[in-house]
C-alpha cells in the first residue's frame, strides 16, 4: 500500500545525532502516528494502555500462555487494547513495516528577527546543528507492508493520516511549527472517526488519564489565515539560522517562524504567546501550557500548544496560513487568539473543537 503526501511545512524526524536530521526516519513518522491514535482512541472513549508505565497493570503484554492453551490469538490480545494491536506491544509485533521515500531533501533553515548572538538567533543555532541537517520537502511516499492476514487495516491508517493532516502534524518538533502536510486521499473527519470507532477493542478504559495524556476530546485548533501584508509587515526582514539557500528558494510560500510567533517578536510590543500568556497567568501556569525543561525531571513537560510556521497551501495561494492547536481546556483560545492578532491584526481564525467533532461521530454498520 502506497499513500502520498505533500508537506505544507518541513518534516523535522531528527537523526542519531542530536539536532541533525541525516534523512528521513521511519521511527519518527511511526512515533507520531501512535501518538495521535493513541489521544484519538481515547477521545473516542476507548482503552489505551501506558507503554512508559512502572505499574505492569497499566502497560499491554500478549498472553502467550493464553495463546497456547488454545492456539486462539484473541485469547492471548485479550487484554491488549485498540493502540498496541495495531502499533505492538511485548510479545506482538506491529502489524506493519513502512517505508518513507522522498527525493527532496533541503538543508536545514530557520528564521527569526532576532540578531545574531541574540536570544531566539542564538537559542536556535546552539539547538539545531545546521551544517550536514536537513529536512524533508515535497512529495513523500509512504509504503506500507502488512503482516498476512491484516491488510484490511489499513483502511484504520489512512483515516489516521487523513485526521493527521486535518488537525496536526507529521514527525518531530510539531510544537515548532514542523510537519504539517496535505494527504493525497483526504477524507471527512467525521468518517474516518467512525472507521477507527467502529475497531475499537476494550471500551473501557482500564484507568482515568483525563488530564495527563492527550485526548481528543481536550483538543482545538485555530486554523489561521493572514493576509499577505501582515505577514510582510511583521516579517519583512528576518536572519536565518542554517541554509540561506533554502530560505532564498523556499520564502516566497514558506517562513519558519514559528518560534517568534510562539515566544517573542523582536524590536516590536508584541511579546509572541508564551510572553503574553506569563504576563497574565504567571510562570507556573505558562510552564504548565507552554511546557518547560526546567526543574526535576518530574517537573518537565512538553508543550500542550503547538504552533506551525507560516506557510501558503499551494503556490496560487496570496494570504499565508498558520495552524495553531492544543490538548487543554478550550477556553484557551481565546487568550490566544487575542496575542495573535496583537502580531497580525487581520488575521482569520476560524475554531474546531474535538468535542464537537467526536459529537458528529456515527458508526455504520
Amino acid at each position: 500500500m502506497e499513500l502520498q503526501i505533500k508537506t505544507l511545512t518541513p518534516i523535522w524526524t531528527g537523526g542519531v545525532e542530536t539536532g541533525k536530521m541525516d534523512r528521513l526516519h521511519e521511527t519518527s513518522i511511526i512515533g507520531s502516528l501512535r501518538w495521535w491514535y493513541e489521544a484519538i482512541v481515547r477521545g473516542l472513549g476507548g482503552d489505551v494502555c501506558d507503554p512508559t508505565s512502572d505499574n505492569p497493570e497499566d502497560r499491554c503484554q500478549f498472553d502467550a500462555k493464553a495463546y497456547e492453551k488454545t492456539k486462539n490469538t484473541e485469547d492471548g490480545l485479550a487484554s491488549v487494547c485498540s493502540v498496541c494491536r495495531l502499533f505492538g506491544c511485548t510479545g506482538w509485533k506491529r502489524r506493519f513495516e513502512v517505508q518513507a521515500v522522498t527525493t527532496d531533501l533541503q538543508a536545514f533553515w530557520l528564521a527569526t528577527k532576532d540578531k545574531p548572538n541574540k536570544f531566539n538567533h542564538w537559542w536556535l543555532s546552539e539547538v539545531y546543528e545546521s551544517q550536514e541537517s536537513y529536512v524533508a520537502l515535497g512529495q513523500i511516499i509512504l509504503r506500507f507492508r502488512w503482516i498476512r492476514g491484516y491488510e484490511s487495516q489499513h483502511k484504520l491508517i489512512q483515516a489516521l493520516l487523513s485526521l493527521v493532516s486535518q488537525l496536526g502534524g507529521l514527525g518531530a518538533k510539531t510544537q515548532y511549527g514542523f510537519g504539517l502536510f496535505l494527504y493525497a486521499d483526504v477524507q471527512f473527519i467525521s468518517q474516518s472517526l467512525a472507521i477507527i470507532k467502529q475497531n475499537l477493542v476494550n471500551p473501557n478504559p482500564r484507568k482515568d488519564v483525563s488530564g495527563i495524556y492527550p485526548t481528543l476530546s481536550d483538543y482545538w485548533l485555530l486554523q489561521c489565515v493572514i493576509p499577505n501584508n501582515d505577514v510582510t509587515r511583521q516579517f519583512n526582514q528576518v536572519n536565518i539560522v542554517g541554509s540561506q539557500q533554502t530560505f532564498d528558494k523556499y520564502k516566497s510560500h514558506l517562513l519558519p517562524v514559528s518560534f517568534d510567533i510562539r515566544y517573542k517578536l523582536p524590536g516590536s510590543n508584541d511579546k509572541g504567546l508564551r510572553q503574553a500568556y506569563r504576563l497574565r497567568y504567571g510562570k507556573m501556569s505558562t510552564r504548565q501550557l507552554f511546557g518547560t525543561l526546567k526543574g526535576s525531571e518530574k517537573d518537565k513537560r512538553s508543550s500542550s500548544v503547538f504552533v506551525s510556521h507560516l506557510y501558503k497551501e499551494n503556490d496560487s495561494s496570496d494570504d499565508y496560513q498558520l495552524r495553531v492547536w492544543g490538548f487543554t481546556n478550550p477556553d484557551i483560545t481565546g487568550e490566544i487568539e487575542k496575542s495573535l492578532k496583537n502580531i497580525f491584526p487581520n488575521l482569520c481564525c476560524p475554531q474546531t473543537k474535538g468535542s464537537d467533532l467526536l459529537a458528529g461521530v456515527e458508526v455504520q454498520i
